[in-house]
């Protein structure tokens, strides 16, 4: 009645009749079908409707029924069964114009496209394991060992139960590769899933239905991509997990982990258990000590350390170079990269007169693994690929290479001419340091980039210009630790101590300064007690520490070294860093024998069992052993 003018509203409103309410509403009703009727049939009207092409929208019966097939062919156990069936038989009553349709559809869709009975069958041999991890990976002889027994127990017992292996060590060791190498030797799929930075736990255990835009949690989103319950599962960075606002994913990692409770694992999105017992979960870390304790006590950490300059040798011959050629689509027949081109990548380097100098690894890879040095030999290939173009011009599809002689040599010289700037402008400390004044001593300490050498200097203020001379204070700078400090506090304590008896001055008069270089990163950790010690001994006598020796452990206050661990990667830093003596604890023999010979025979390690056998070792007068 929009077509109604005012005056008829006030007579119809004026009048009170109803019957002649009625009769005039029927009339107006039939006055506006006339009207309407009239301006349809009007030549070039805009209201006259238009012939609307609709998109074929696919029966949601049909989808339906789909679904249902791909359930009724799927075997539930009972519980799973009448919760699905149940949600089904609600969906066929459910108007598909509801809110909620949408959403029950897609969980029913998950629930059928989960491999709840697909598995694929285990084909383990050690024979055939122990080659793909022999051809996949050099050295690493106790990993190997350790997967070998772990696969021969599964083989054994046709299960995967039992404590979840957590490979740790620096970046580019081939932690993630030889996951890959345990799932090729047994036949399986290889899953990863990424939980470096994660802070919320429904990212592992998904979000409840309930929510806007709910989804599954990265558990069942592999689960569903990779099509079998018995996958190789890899939980990568386990240590780079933080707690947040929306809980712990640590904590919600421990059902998944717990080979007592993972047969029924629940994810808040699937709200339906799970069985994940069949998968054989893999985890890798850099550094173990921000696990969880409740998380690590469910792994069984394995230890991968840093490569030897041999072992990397050896790695980019029998690896690297093959498989950046392969990606930089160049034959093996067109570059020869000999043995003294890789060296010089690696550890030497060339001057401007042409007289070998040594360098370090560090100036162009400072690194434990070999990812830097992939990179220096991808260099190296796209440096064949553009003389290849070159000689090719406006033909690439020739089969001869015109005026180019194959294939091309790529020698010691050339290195430095591609490669151009070191990559690490890395401050040569141990040559810069040289010649040692009293006060300072060479330690050694571990980062997840593997070992390094960290000088440490003392000095105290000389006791006619000290404001607080008699007080005995301790300055610290370099950004240092609780654990640090404390270990200042014992060597302190333990030369006070013992200072009448070795004839030293206990600098009780003096105030002493300690210093770590590279004052904005953070340093902390039980490894120092040693090298402070024989700082506070040279500092205390006015004899330098030798030049050529390093050393770690931790001390208690009646002087015994205590063990620590990293040994390969402080012997190795030292070892990069020129350095050829390196003082241990005698407890830490068994980690050292386990280095390999080439290492050992080349450096000198002392086993000290007390704080006098480290002093007595690292200021012996002997020639220096070090390459100046």
């Amino acid at each position: 009645m929009k077509h109604l003018e005012f005056s008829q509203f006030l007579e119809f409103l004026g009048t009170k009749n109803v019957e002649k309410r009625l009769e005039m509403c029927e009339k107006w009703m039939q006055m506006g079908s006339e009207t309407k009727a009239l301006q349809l049939r009007l030549p070039g009207n805009s209201e006259i409707p238009k012939k609307i092409n609709k998109r074929k929208i696919p029966n949601s019966k049909n989808q339906v029924e789909q679904l249902e097939e791909k359930l009724n062919a799927i075997e539930f156990t009972d519980e799973v069964s009448d919760r699905v069936f149940s949600e089904l038989h609600r969906l066929k009553n459910m108007n598909s114009q509801q809110s909620e349709y949408n959403i029950l559809m897609n969980w029913l869709e998950l629930v059928s496209n989960l491999p709840w009975n697909t598995s694929t069958v285990d084909d383990i041999e050690i024979g055939k394991a122990r080659k793909i991890l022999e051809d996949s990976h050099e050295s690493m002889d106790d990993v190997k060992q350790r997967v070998l027994e772990h696969l021969a127990v599964c083989k054994i017992n046709n299960s995967v139960k039992g404590m979840i292996l957590c490979f740790t060590g620096p970046p580019g060791i081939g932690k993630t590769s030889i996951a890959k190498a345990i799932a090729e030797s047994m036949g399986r799929k290889f899953q990863r899933v990424s939980l470096g930075g994660i802070r919320d736990e429904s990212d592992i255990r998904g979000h409840r239905r309930t929510y806007v835009a709910a989804m599954p949690g990265r558990i069942i989103e592999a689960l569903k991509h990779c099509k079998s319950n018995n996958p190789v599962f890899l939980l990568d960075e386990v240590d780079k997990l933080y707690v947040g606002n929306q809980g712990s994913p640590s904590a919600a990692l421990l059902e998944l982990l717990d080979p007592e409770q993972n047969s029924t694992f629940h994810d808040h999105y699937l709200n339906i258990p799970f069985d994940v017992s069949k998968i054989m979960f893999i985890a890798t870390a850099n550094d173990i000590e921000r696990l969880e304790p409740a998380l690590k006590d469910r792994l069984e950490i394995i230890e991968m350390s840093g490569y030897s300059m041999k072992e990397k040798v050896k790695i980019c011959e029998n690896h690297l170079v093959t498989r950046q050629l392969s990606k930089h689509c160049i034959s093996p027949d067109y570059v020869n990269l000999d043995r003294q081109a890789i060296m010089a990548m690696s550890e030497f380097l060339q001057s401007e007169n042409g007289q070998p100098c040594r360098a370090k690894l560090e100036e162009y890879t400072m690194e434990a693994g070999v990812r830097q040095l992939e990179r220096n030999v991808g260099a190296v290939c796209r440096h064949v690929a553009l003389r290849l173009a070159e000689a090719l011009n406006s033909d690439p599809s020739a089969d001869v290479l015109p005026d180019m002689e194959l294939p091309i040599q790529i020698r010691e010289s050339d290195i430095h001419k591609i490669l151009k700037a070191k990559h690490m402008k890395q401050v040569k400390i141990v040559e810069k340091m040289r010649p040692l004044p009293p006060g300072v001593c060479f330690g050694l300490s571990v980062t997840t980039n593997g070992g390094r050498v960290m000088p440490i200097a003392k000095n105290y203020e000389i006791p006619e210009a000290s404001k607080c001379k008699g007080t005995g204070k301790i300055v610290t700078t370099g950004h240092l630790g609780k654990v640090l400090e404390e270990s200042i506090l014992v060597a302190k304590g333990w030369l006070g101590a013992n200072a009448e008896k070795l004839g030293l001055k206990t600098l009780e008069e003096n105030d002493i300064h300690v210093h770590l270089p590279a004052g904005a990163i953070n340093k902390d950790g039980p490894s120092a007690g040693t090298g402070l010690a024989c700082a506070l001994v040279s500092l205390a006598m006015g004899v330098p520490l030798r030049s050529d020796a390093a050393v770690t452990g931790e001390i208690s206050l009646t002087g015994h070294v205590l063990p620590i661990g990293g040994v390969k990667e402080k012997v190795l830093a030292a070892q990069r860093e020129g350095l050829r003596r390196v003082v241990l604890p005698k407890t830490n023999e068994e980690e050292y024998l386990k280095i390999d010979e080439d290492i050992r025979n080349e450096m000198d390690v002392v086993l000290a069992d007390t704080v006098e056998d480290v002093i007595e070792a690292m200021m012996e007068k002997a020639p220096v052993l070090a390459k100046l």
